[in-house]
């Protein structure tokens, strides 16, 4: 492949790019793999510099998004742990508002049955009282 290949269609493109990297590949850097053109080596280090620069803000943004990620999930751990918590703290407001409605309930039919109590005592009293007046 001595002439350089023309435009490529979308399905060619990973093809027609990892061929033009691999015959711009040097074997003596301190780098695994260096890019040159063959037109210079001014503009494959601008563009060398321009790939590593890219390469190097998205592995940014990467960990930055890993970051948040963690974060994310141990916000979510500790919603969590706090839902479990008013779950619990729920049940046990219900069954002390039940204990405490059945404990007035009681205390409200004690009242009741003694007032009751002393009603019919007092119309007992009373009947009796006039039964042996008028007797």
């Amino acid at each position: 492949m001595s002439s350089k290949p023309t435009k490529p269609g979308r399905s060619e493109g990973a093809d027609f790019e990892r061929e033009q990297l691999l015959e711009a590949v040097s074997d003596d850097s301190d780098e695994d793999f260096v890019l040159r053109n063959k037109v210079g080596d001014r503009s494959s280090d601008n563009k060398l510099q321009d790939v590593k620069s890219q390469v190097e803000e998205v592995t940014n943004v990467m960990k930055e998004n890993v970051h948040k990620l963690f974060a994310r999930g141990d916000q979510l751990d500790e919603l969590n742990e706090r839902s479990e918590n008013l779950r619990s703290a729920s049940n046990e407001f219900h069954s002390a508002s039940s204990r405490l409605r059945k404990t007035m309930w009681w205390k409200e039919m004690r009242t009741r049955l003694v007032l009751g109590s002393l009603c019919i005592l007092v119309v007992l009293v009373m009947i009796i009282w006039l039964a042996v007046k008028y007797h």
